[in-house]
């Protein structure tokens, strides 16, 4: 299940006041207040969003007549569910004439659901980014292998032959892993222009929004253009493993181009750990930034 924390909550709405002057709140799916512009109502139920978060509507619009007649029970405003995908993660409510905080509120409860997405899309990149590093070093280890065998190459030929296959194995791994940080920065695209949309129908409400959706969209170009440098290395590694592999079955006088070859994966290998560093650089200050 996904979760808005209470910290999360606090700053999108102490960023939405500032940006708009209404007093708001964020619920979580018990219905309990973890966001409070006024600080003063932190861990009440709410009863409106409670309603919601039980399916029972997606909004309540209370007008000034609504809580007239409610006597104090209830504040004119506009309550809407959270939701990712069909999933109901919270409620989003701001107190003013309806009229006016309706368009506010949707944008918000955008713009939350795309954070909580940014946050999701970031941690599953984390662990990509993370299973790139084992294998680079794994696919090192066995590079050292082959730098060693090439200098024995008559006595280790099977040692080195084994290294090759290893490397030939990991390099595959590695892509795989990068199709699948490409279908995340692909998806976290979309919602970043998703809610840049949303953030313009908003017109005036949607200006401050609009900074968070660019920043998500930052994410996903980054990431891609990270993925590019790095395959294009990769392609090098293959053609520096394919040497390797021609030469290993030759004679001692083949034996220096096979150790240019793996001198030259070994400076590959270099390329991509800082092609890593530099992606995970991207995504932490993505992250920054977004707050």
């Amino acid at each position: 299940m996904i979760e808005i924390t209470g910290e999360m909550a606090q700053q999108l709405v102490e960023f939405v006041s500032g940006e708009t002057g209404y007093n708001m709140i964020v619920c979580d799916t018990r219905g309990v207040i973890i966001g409070d512009r006024s600080r003063e109502r932190f861990g009440v139920r709410h009863e409106g969003s409670i309603r919601i978060m039980g399916g029972a509507v997606d909004s309540i619009a209370v007008t000034r007549e609504d809580a007239e007649r409610s006597g104090g029970k209830m504040r004119e405003g506009y309550n809407i569910v959270i939701k990712i995908g069909k999933e109901r993660i919270g409620t989003f409510g701001i107190g003013g004439p309806v009229e006016i905080v309706k368009p506010i509120a949707k944008i918000a409860a955008a713009v939350i659901a795309a954070r909580i997405q940014e946050i999701r899309q970031l941690d599953l990149i984390r662990e990509v980014v993370g299973e790139i590093s084992r294998s680079v070093q794994q696919t090192a280890s066995a590079i050292e292998r082959i730098y060693a065998g090439s200098e024995e190459l008559n006595a280790t030929s099977t040692t080195v032959a084994q290294a090759v296959s290893e490397t030939e194995a990991k390099v595959k791994e590695t892509g795989m892993v990068l199709e699948f940080i490409l279908d995340v920065a692909d998806r976290t695209r979309l919602l970043g222009l998703n809610a840049a949309i949303v953030a313009a129908q908003a017109r005036e409400h949607g200006r401050g929004f609009s900074v968070v959706a660019g920043e998500i969209r930052n994410l996903a170009n980054n990431s891609s253009s990270s993925v590019e440098q790095i395959t294009e290395i990769l392609d090098q590694i293959q053609s520096g493993i394919a040497k390797v592999r021609s030469s290993s079955g030759k004679t001692s006088a083949v034996s220096e181009k096979q150790l240019h070859a793996t001198q030259q994966i070994t400076r590959d290998i270099e390329n991509i750990k800082k092609s890593v560093e530099t992606l995970m650089t991207s995504m932490e200050q993505t992250s920054l930034k977004a707050n």
